[in-house]
Order: C-alpha cells, then sequence, then structure tokens
C-alpha cells in the first residue's frame, strides 16, 4: 500500500501489478523479514512505559524506507527510520492528534467514516510526511540516507532516460502501431453477449478478433503510457521490475469470457470459498467442519456470486467505485436471497446466522459481509478472472470441457442427494456459541 501512494503522488497511472509489489520485485521475503522485526522489537519495547510511547514513534518511517527500497536490511531500516524522526517525533504525535476528530467520527460512524473518507485521507498525509522527512534526511547528509536511493519515486525521469530504459519497448510500440489493422465490433447476438455480459460462446472468432485487436490497443497504450512518463519506470527501480509484451493475454479486465471457462471459474471460487470456511472452522474449533448444505468439496455461493459479478456487471468494469457499489448490492441480495430460500424449503434451518453483527437484516446479511463481497468482487474482476482465464485458455479446450461436464455431473448429483439429505450437524446448522456462525 505504502509502494502505491508513494508511486500515486507523482504518477498519473498505477497498473494493476504493484498490488503485487514485493512478488514483482521479488522482494518479498526480506521485506516480510524487516517488517518481522520490527514488530518484534515494538512487541518487545510495550514492556517498558516510556518505549510503549516513544519507539512506534522512532519506527514510524520503516515501512515507507522499505517501500522505497526494499534492498534494504531489517536492522539497516529500523535504524535510518531512528535517525530520520530524531527530533521529529514530538511533530509526527502531533499530527496524529490533528486526525483525533476522525478517528472519534470514525468511532460513531462504526468505521464507515474511515473506509469512505479518513483512513485514506491518513495515509495520504503520512505519505507527504515521510516525503518531507525524507527531503531534510537527503539535504543533511544523514547516515543512511543514501538508502533512499529511488530518485525516479519523487521526480519523474527525463525522455532520454526513459527512451534508453525502454529501447525495445519504444520499437516494439511503432511496430505493434504500423502493424495494427482496426476491427470492428462484433454485433448481432454474439456481439449483445459479449458487450453487455463478457460471455463468448465458443468458437465466436468475430469476438476473439476484436479482443485481441483491444488487448494489442491496450500494450500498446501502455507502452507509451511508460515512455510518456505517466507511469513508474520499474526498469529503473532499485529492486528492478521486469516489463515486456506479452505474447499472450496480460490480466486486463476488459474482456469476455468463454463459457467452459465460466464453468471452471465457478468450481474454482466454489473449492476457495469452501477451503476459506473450513479452514475457519478449523482455527476457531479445532476440528474439521464440512461447511455449506452439499456434500462435496464446494460452496455454490461462493461460485455463484463470482460468476454473476463477471456477467451482470461487465459494464462497469471500467469504473472500479460502481463496480465495488455494485459488488456489495448484488452479492448481498444473493445471500439474503440463499438464506431465506433454504430457511424455507428446510424447515426453518439456517446455515448461517448474522444476528448480533453490525447493521445485519434479519440475521442474513451484516456490513462487514457486504464489505467482504464488494472487495472480493474487485479482487474477482481486476486480478483472479483475468489471471485463471489465461491460466484456462492455455488447456486443450476438449479436455478442459470433459473436466467441465464431469463436475457438473457430480454437482448436480450432489445437489439432488442434498435436496433430500441436507448437510447439518455440528458447526453447520448447529453452531450456537460456536465461532462458525460468523461465516456463510
Amino acid at each position: 500500500m505504502m509502494r502505491m501512494l508513494l508511486e500515486g503522488r507523482t504518477y498519473d497511472k498505477l497498473p494493476v501489478s504493484r498490488f503485487l509489489y514485493p512478488i514483482t520485485t521479488r522482494k518479498w521475503l526480506s521485506m516480510a523479514k524487516v517488517m518481522l522485526l520490527e514488530n518484534v522489537f515494538l512487541f518487545l519495547w510495550t514492556f517498558t512505559i516510556i518505549g510503549a510511547f516513544i519507539k512506534p514513534y522512532s519506527y514510524r518511517m520503516v515501512p515507507y524506507i522499505v517501500a522505497e527500497n526494499p534492498n534494504i536490511g531489517a536492522r539497516e531500516a529500523i535504524s535510518l527510520s531512528r535517525r530520520m524522526m530524531k527530533g521529529h517525533k514530538w511533530e509526527c504525535f502531533v499530527a496524529d492528534l490533528s486526525f483525533l476528530g476522525w478517528w472519534l467520527l470514525n468511532l460513531f460512524t462504526l468505521g464507515l467514516s474511515g473506509i469512505f473518507y479518513s483512513n485514506g485521507y491518513n495515509a495520504a498525509f503520512f505519505v507527504e510526511y515521510y516525503v518531507h522527512v525524507r527531503g531534510l534526511s537527503k539535504d543533511s547528509g544523514l547516515e543512511g540516507s543514501e538508502l533512499l536511493s529511488d530518485e525516479y519515486l519523487h521526480s519523474k525521469a527525463s525522455a532520454e532516460t526513459l527512451h534508453a530504459a525502454y529501447g525495445d519497448v519504444a520499437e516494439t510500440v511503432e511496430q505493434l502501431s504500423s502493424n495494427l489493422v482496426p476491427v470492428d465490433k462484433p454485433n448481432g447476438f454474439v456481439g449483445f453477449l459479449s458487450e453487455w455480459l463478457g460471455v463468448r460462446i465458443l468458437h465466436a472468432r468475430s469476438v476473439t478478433k476484436y479482443e485481441e485487436y483491444r488487448e494489442q490497443l491496450h500494450q500498446i497504450d501502455t507502452g507509451r503510457e511508460i515512455l510518456d512518463g505517466a507511469i513508474y519506470p520499474g526498469r529503473l527501480a532499485p529492486a528492478p521490475m521486469a516489463f515486456r509484451f506479452r505474447e499472450s493475454r496480460t490480466v486486463s479486465s476488459d474482456r469476455s469470457y468463454s463459457l467452459v471457462n465460466l464453468v471452471m471459474m465457478f468450481f474454482i471460487f466454489c473449492f476457495v470459498g469452501w477451503v476459506w470456511e473450513v479452514s475457519l472452522a478449523f482455527i476457531s474449533e479445532g476440528t474439521f467442519v464440512n461447511r455449506g448444505t452439499l456434500h462435496g468439496p464446494w460452496l455454490p455461493i461462493y461460485g455463484t456470486g463470482g460468476v454473476i459479478i463477471l456477467i451482470l456487471l461487465k459494464k462497469l468494469r471500467k469504473k472500479p467505485l460502481f463496480e465495488f457499489l455494485a459488488a456489495m448490492v448484488l452479492c448481498g441480495g444473493l445471500e439474503y436471497f440463499s438464506s431465506w430460500y433454504l430457511e424455507k424449503t428446510h424447515g426453518g434451518q439456517r446455515w448461517w446466522d448474522y444476528t448480533g453483527y453490525f447493521l445485519n437484516l434479519n440475521g442474513r446479511i451484516c456490513a462487514e459481509g457486504l464489505l467482504t463481497f464488494g472487495l472480493g468482487g474487485l479482487a474477482i474482476v481486476y486480478l483472479l478472472a483475468p489471471a485463471l482465464d489465461n491460466l484456462l485458455s492455455r488447456i486443450d479446450t476438449r479436455k478442459l470441457t470433459v473436466v467441465a461436464v464431469v463436475l457438473l455431473a457430480f454437482y448436480c448429483v450432489d445437489q439432488a442427494y442434498s435436496a433430500q439429505h441436507p448437510n447439518i450437524g455440528a458447526g453447520i446448522t448447529d453452531y450456537k456459541g460456536s465461532a462458525t456462525s460468523q461465516v456463510s
């Protein structure tokens, strides 16, 4: 998050890959070690009266230092933060106090004001504060300040520097642009499915060609944005981030999905949801609990939610805020209806109950769950589904179809059996006083 905020203050656009910054730099292990050691030290300092109050301000710059230069070691980052904050701890404390009103408002609104405004405001403020303290440290020649070496994180590189680092990109952009042949948008029923629902029928060549054309446009635009300085030049970072034009599709969300891939993603989401809830039950109860109404390793509410987000909200993909809000409403409605239907068709039996949760509606949905649906929807639309689509598209279509049909057959058998013999018992429907009551 710190890295994205730092880049965002200088550059117009942030690539989706910045969410995976520790992985793309291949420094996730060293960055994790730095943050772990910082938290261990802070924990140990809580056993002293002075340290419990002073050391959090001494170490305040550590996350920003690591975000700027992930090559730095744990002790170096902590020591540099201490030196940078010398003479600034009281100043930072006063800055924290200036947010007291926002914290109180966040408390009174049960976190909503923070989610929708003040948390972002606070994060942006302290990014600017880091830049201010960093500048003072560099100007004074503070020991260790040479490690804050990401020059282009704070000012854009010249056109000459960018073209020297991305000469191959400039050549590829020119070549793609000169060879690009416009393709008309598909029309008719096939075009409607692709444009409005994001569904691609097998062998719809017009859709495939049009999406390949859009993919080329996307890659050309990305290359130009790098060369124009609109995106941070990852190759010039202290921990360089590779960039190359891909022969296969990128993780662009502006695409349609084949029916076979949608079926496979349905089962993947179902399985991931099942693993998630079984893991939560195991952690909280210390025992295996096969969650859900069905007997197989799948929770259809997760698969259905993921697929309908991809289909029904296709036109909102270029507007993440509306995608987030619509995903909350859509999945909230799905969860409420599922709870009501299961209760009515199974003699009042409930498989989840949010009674007592903040802003719950008849115990069927709650604010916490809706927020999770919104964030999960964004992850599916902009990261998971495109990545899964790329992987599934590499598999032979006939073989994938066979797998999809077999899974559907097992799923239908499970549905038919569970309609008469639903999955019930301890931690599933008998969860009163159990931590598993919080998961759906």
